[in-house]
C-alpha cells in the first residue's frame, strides 16, 4: 500500500492526466519546470484512475524527497563485467569493454544519448564488423541501467551498421601447399600438414591432446587461444575428424617429437601448450616469402580443406560440415559455392540406383 504523500504546494508541484491521440501522458510542473512523461497507456476510464489514485501520488513523493542521482556508466559498466565473466568470449573481448567504459564512465547514464554513442563509434578506426563489439558492450551497459529504471530508453538499441561486404575467402592452390609443406620444417611443417588434411581451426589443433588420437580419428574437445582453453567456438565443434592417408606421416612424426618432451600436447613448446597462434606468426610470415606465395592468414589453410574436399566429390556435403564443425551444411554452400569448378549436375548412368555397396563417406564413418 501506498503511504499517502504529504501535502504538497500545489504552484510548486502540479501534475495532470492529458490525453495525447488515444494514449495517456502525465504533465507536471516541478521546480518551474514543465515536464511531459509518458505512460504508455490507453486512454480509458480505468487508465485514468490509476493514474490518478496511484501513479501521480507515487511521483509527487519522489519529488518531494528528491529525485534519485543518476548513476554514471562505470557503475553500470561494472555489473555488466560481472554477468558476462563466464561468457565463453569474455577474455577475447575484455580489452574492448575497457576502452568502452574509459570513455564513457563519467557519463550519467540518463544523458547518454544515440548522438553520442554514435559519434563515438565513428572515432574508431576500424570495420563495422568490429565495432559491433563496442556497440555490443554499450547497449548492454544501458540495458543494466534500463532494468534499474535509471533510463527510459536504450538508445544503443536503435544504431544500426550498413551491410558489410563478406570477408573474401582464399584458398592455396594445390602447388602452393606442396610448395609450403616441403620449405616449411619442424613443428610448422607437422601443424601446417595437420591443418591442410583437417580443416580444423588453429586454435582447435593447439588444443589437441595425444590422448585424443586414435587410430583413425582425432577427437576435437578444446580450443586454445590467447593462453585460454577453452571448449570449440560451437556445440557442434565438439567432433571426431577422420585421419587422411596424406596426414599420417606428419602426425607420426609429430606424435614422437611430443612424447619425446613429455607433453600431453600433440603441437608444444618446452613440453606444454602452445598459448596462441601468434606463437608461429614470424615463421609463417617468413614461409611464405620464402615460396614467393602472397600473403594469407593461417586460417586460410581450412579454407582450402573445405574447397578440395567438395571437389573431390567423394563427400557428402553434410559429411565436410560434420568434419569442420560446421552447424549445417548451408552455411559449406552459402560459403565455398564460388570455389566448386563445376556447379552443373553430372549424370553417369552406369551406376545402380539401388547399390548395396557403401560410399566413400559411409565407409568412412564406420572407421570411426
Amino acid at each position: 500500500m501506498i503511504s499517502k504523500p504529504p501535502a504538497v504546494n500545489k504552484k510548486v508541484y502540479m501534475a495532470k492526466v492529458v490525453t495525447r491521440g488515444n494514449k495517456l501522458h502525465i504533465h507536471y510542473t516541478y521546480n518551474g519546470v514543465r515536464n511531459r512523461k509518458a505512460t504508455g497507456l490507453d486512454a480509458t476510464n480505468e487508465n485514468i484512475k490509476l493514474l490518478e489514485d496511484k501513479v501521480i501520488p507515487e511521483l509527487m513523493q519522489k519529488l518531494l524527497v528528491g529525485y534519485q542521482k543518476p548513476k554514471n556508466f562505470a557503475y553500470y559498466f561494472e555489473k555488466f563485467v560481472q554477468y558476462h565473466k563466464a561468457d565463453k568470449s569474455f577474455h577475447n573481448r575484455i580489452y574492448i569493454y575497457n576502452k568502452v567504459n574509459a570513455f564513457f564512465k563519467d557519463f550519467d547514464v540518463d544523458k547518454i544519448k544515440r548522438l553520442d554513442i554514435k559519434e563515438y563509434l565513428d572515432t574508431l578506426k576500424m570495420k563495422d564488423k568490429t565495432k559491433k563489439d563496442y556497440l555490443h558492450c554499450i547497449k548492454g551497459v544501458l540495458d543494466i541501467a534500463l532494468d534499474d529504471e535509471m533510463i527510459e530508453r536504450n538508445f544503443a538499441t536503435d544504431i544500426r551498421f550498413k551491410a558489410s561486404i563478406k570477408e573474401q575467402v582464399e584458398v592455396f592452390s594445390s602447388d602452393n601447399v606442396e610448395k609450403l609443406l616441403k620449405n616449411a620444417d619442424g613443428i610448422l611443417k607437422n601443424l601446417l600438414a595437420f591443418l591442410f588434411f583437417t580443416g580444423t581451426r588453429t586454435g582447435e589443433a593447439l588444443g589437441i591432446m595425444l590422448k585424443d588420437i586414435d587410430e583413425n580419428s582425432i577427437s576435437i574437445n578444446r580450443s586454445i587461444s590467447k593462453g585460454r582453453i577453452t571448449t570449440p567456438k560451437t556445440v557442434g565443434s565438439i567432433r571426431k575428424v577422420p585421419i587422411l592417408h596424406e596426414l599420417r606421416e606428419y602426425l607420426s612424426n609429430q606424435i614422437e617429437i611430443s612424447k619425446k618432451n613429455n607433453s600431453l600436447y600433440l603441437f608444444e613448446y618446452n613440453g606444454t601448450y602452445i598459448k596462441d597462434s601468434t606463437f608461429f606468426k614470424r615463421r609463417w610470415k617468413d614461409l611464405l616469402i620464402k615460396c614467393n606465395i602472397e600473403h594469407k592468414r593461417m586460417y586460410q589453410t581450412r579454407h582450402t580443406f573445405i574447397t578440395n574436399m567438395l571437389n573431390s566429390s567423394k563427400f557428402k556435403v553434410m559429411d565436410i560440415a560434420q568434419i569442420v564443425g560446421h552447424s549445417s551444411p548451408q552455411m559449406i554452400l552459402t560459403t565455398y559455392a564460388g570455389f566448386i569448378k563445376d556447379n552443373s549436375i553430372k549424370i553417369d548412368d552406369n551406376f545402380k540406383l539401388f547399390d548395396t555397396k557403401l560410399t566413400q563417406s559411409e565407409k568412412l564413418k564406420q572407421k570411426y
